[in-house]
Protein backbone atom coordinates (compact mmCIF):
# COMPACT_ATOMS: atom_id res chain seq x y z
CA UNK A 1 0.00 0.00 0.00
CA UNK A 2 1.52 3.35 -0.97
CA UNK A 3 1.48 6.48 1.18
CA UNK A 4 -1.52 8.00 -0.64
CA UNK A 5 -3.59 4.83 -0.20
CA UNK A 6 -2.57 4.55 3.45
CA UNK A 7 -3.48 8.18 4.08
CA UNK A 8 -6.84 7.73 2.41
CA UNK A 9 -7.52 4.56 4.37
CA UNK A 10 -6.59 6.24 7.66
CA UNK A 11 -8.78 9.24 6.87
CA UNK A 12 -11.69 7.02 5.89
CA UNK A 13 -11.25 4.99 9.07
CA UNK A 14 -11.15 8.12 11.22
CA UNK A 15 -14.27 9.52 9.58
CA UNK A 16 -16.12 6.21 9.94
CA UNK A 17 -15.10 5.89 13.59
CA UNK A 18 -16.09 9.46 14.39
CA UNK A 19 -19.38 9.10 12.52
CA UNK A 20 -20.24 5.89 14.33
CA UNK A 21 -19.71 7.56 17.70
CA UNK A 22 -21.78 10.66 17.04
CA UNK A 23 -25.23 9.24 17.78
CA UNK A 24 -24.20 7.69 21.10
CA UNK A 25 -22.25 10.79 22.16
CA UNK A 26 -25.04 13.12 21.08
CA UNK A 27 -27.62 11.02 22.85
CA UNK A 28 -25.50 10.88 26.00
CA UNK A 29 -25.03 14.65 25.90
CA UNK A 30 -28.70 15.25 25.16
CA UNK A 31 -31.31 16.13 27.71
CA UNK A 32 -31.71 13.65 30.52
CA UNK A 33 -34.87 15.02 32.03
CA UNK A 34 -37.75 13.08 33.48
CA UNK A 35 -39.20 12.18 30.07
CA UNK A 36 -35.89 10.76 28.86
CA UNK A 37 -35.35 8.82 32.09
CA UNK A 38 -38.89 7.39 31.95
CA UNK A 39 -38.47 6.43 28.30
CA UNK A 40 -35.15 4.70 28.94
CA UNK A 41 -36.47 2.84 32.01
CA UNK A 42 -39.66 1.64 30.30
CA UNK A 43 -37.69 0.56 27.25
CA UNK A 44 -35.20 -1.31 29.45
CA UNK A 45 -37.89 -2.91 31.65
CA UNK A 46 -39.98 -4.20 28.78
CA UNK A 47 -36.96 -4.96 26.61
CA UNK A 48 -35.54 -7.12 29.39
CA UNK A 49 -38.70 -9.22 29.44
CA UNK A 50 -38.60 -9.54 25.65
CA UNK A 51 -34.97 -10.62 25.96
CA UNK A 52 -35.50 -13.16 28.76
CA UNK A 53 -38.49 -14.78 27.10
CA UNK A 54 -36.67 -14.91 23.77
CA UNK A 55 -33.62 -16.53 25.31
CA UNK A 56 -35.94 -19.19 26.71
CA UNK A 57 -37.66 -19.57 23.34
CA UNK A 58 -34.33 -20.21 21.64
CA UNK A 59 -34.11 -23.34 23.78
CA UNK A 60 -37.75 -24.45 24.09
CA UNK A 61 -39.61 -23.34 20.97
CA UNK A 62 -40.85 -26.02 18.64
CA UNK A 63 -41.55 -23.85 15.60
CA UNK A 64 -38.59 -22.83 13.45
CA UNK A 65 -40.28 -19.47 12.83
CA UNK A 66 -40.63 -18.84 16.57
CA UNK A 67 -36.99 -19.79 17.14
CA UNK A 68 -35.88 -17.49 14.33
CA UNK A 69 -37.89 -14.58 15.74
CA UNK A 70 -36.50 -15.27 19.21
CA UNK A 71 -32.93 -15.14 17.92
CA UNK A 72 -33.54 -11.81 16.21
CA UNK A 73 -35.23 -10.45 19.32
CA UNK A 74 -32.29 -11.47 21.52
CA UNK A 75 -29.90 -9.60 19.22
CA UNK A 76 -32.12 -6.51 19.08
CA UNK A 77 -32.80 -6.28 22.81
CA UNK A 78 -29.14 -6.84 23.64
CA UNK A 79 -28.24 -3.94 21.34
CA UNK A 80 -30.92 -1.61 22.69
CA UNK A 81 -29.86 -2.33 26.29
CA UNK A 82 -26.24 -1.63 25.35
CA UNK A 83 -27.17 1.69 23.72
CA UNK A 84 -29.09 2.82 26.80
CA UNK A 85 -26.42 1.54 29.18
CA UNK A 86 -23.64 3.34 27.30
CA UNK A 87 -25.49 6.56 26.53
CA UNK A 88 -27.69 7.03 29.59
CA UNK A 89 -25.64 5.09 32.14
CA UNK A 90 -28.70 3.03 33.05
CA UNK A 91 -29.15 -0.70 33.49
CA UNK A 92 -32.33 -2.78 33.33
CA UNK A 93 -34.20 -3.05 36.61
CA UNK A 94 -34.43 -6.51 38.20
CA UNK A 95 -37.46 -8.56 37.12
CA UNK A 96 -40.62 -7.64 39.01
CA UNK A 97 -43.62 -9.79 39.87
CA UNK A 98 -45.15 -9.49 36.38
CA UNK A 99 -41.94 -10.52 34.66
CA UNK A 100 -41.46 -13.43 37.05
CA UNK A 101 -45.04 -14.56 36.40
CA UNK A 102 -44.53 -14.50 32.62
CA UNK A 103 -41.29 -16.46 32.94
CA UNK A 104 -42.92 -19.02 35.26
CA UNK A 105 -45.78 -19.57 32.79
CA UNK A 106 -43.36 -20.01 29.91
CA UNK A 107 -41.08 -22.31 31.90
CA UNK A 108 -44.01 -24.61 32.66
CA UNK A 109 -45.19 -24.77 29.03
CA UNK A 110 -43.81 -27.03 26.32
CA UNK A 111 -44.28 -27.81 22.64
CA UNK A 112 -46.95 -25.88 20.80
CA UNK A 113 -48.32 -24.56 24.08
CA UNK A 114 -44.97 -22.91 24.71
CA UNK A 115 -44.89 -21.41 21.21
CA UNK A 116 -48.40 -19.95 21.64
CA UNK A 117 -47.59 -18.59 25.12
CA UNK A 118 -44.31 -17.09 23.89
CA UNK A 119 -45.98 -15.33 20.94
CA UNK A 120 -48.72 -14.00 23.24
CA UNK A 121 -46.12 -12.73 25.72
CA UNK A 122 -44.15 -11.08 22.92
CA UNK A 123 -47.27 -9.35 21.58
CA UNK A 124 -48.00 -8.02 25.06
CA UNK A 125 -44.47 -6.78 25.71
CA UNK A 126 -44.16 -5.28 22.23
CA UNK A 127 -47.40 -3.35 22.79
CA UNK A 128 -45.89 -1.95 26.00
CA UNK A 129 -42.64 -1.13 24.17
CA UNK A 130 -44.62 0.64 21.46
CA UNK A 131 -46.53 2.63 24.06
CA UNK A 132 -43.25 3.74 25.68
CA UNK A 133 -41.93 5.00 22.34
CA UNK A 134 -45.16 6.77 21.41
CA UNK A 135 -45.46 8.37 24.85
CA UNK A 136 -41.97 9.78 24.53
CA UNK A 137 -42.50 10.92 20.95
CA UNK A 138 -45.66 12.78 21.99
CA UNK A 139 -43.86 14.91 24.57
CA UNK A 140 -40.10 14.32 24.55
CA UNK A 141 -37.91 17.14 23.27
CA UNK A 142 -34.40 15.65 23.13
CA UNK A 143 -33.71 15.05 19.42
CA UNK A 144 -31.27 12.12 19.76
CA UNK A 145 -33.69 10.35 22.13
CA UNK A 146 -36.56 11.09 19.75
CA UNK A 147 -34.56 9.56 16.90
CA UNK A 148 -33.89 6.40 18.91
CA UNK A 149 -37.60 6.21 19.80
CA UNK A 150 -38.59 6.69 16.15
CA UNK A 151 -36.33 3.84 15.04
CA UNK A 152 -37.50 1.61 17.87
CA UNK A 153 -41.17 2.35 17.11
CA UNK A 154 -40.75 1.26 13.49
CA UNK A 155 -39.04 -1.99 14.49
CA UNK A 156 -41.65 -2.70 17.18
CA UNK A 157 -44.48 -2.18 14.69
CA UNK A 158 -42.80 -4.63 12.29
CA UNK A 159 -42.45 -7.16 15.10
CA UNK A 160 -46.11 -6.81 16.04
CA UNK A 161 -47.03 -7.55 12.40
CA UNK A 162 -44.80 -10.65 12.38
CA UNK A 163 -46.12 -11.82 15.75
CA UNK A 164 -49.70 -11.38 14.55
CA UNK A 165 -48.93 -13.64 11.59
CA UNK A 166 -47.29 -16.21 13.86
CA UNK A 167 -50.34 -16.21 16.15
CA UNK A 168 -52.67 -16.85 13.19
Amino acid sequence: MNRRELGGALLLGAVATAGAGIPAVAWAQGATGAAEQRHAMETLRNGSLALMTSQLAQQKARSATVKEFAGLEVAEQTTIAQIIRESKNMTPPPPGAMEQDVMARLNSASGRSFDRAYVAAQIDVHQRLLEAQETYLAAGQDMPTRHVAMLARTQIMEHLTLLGKMRA
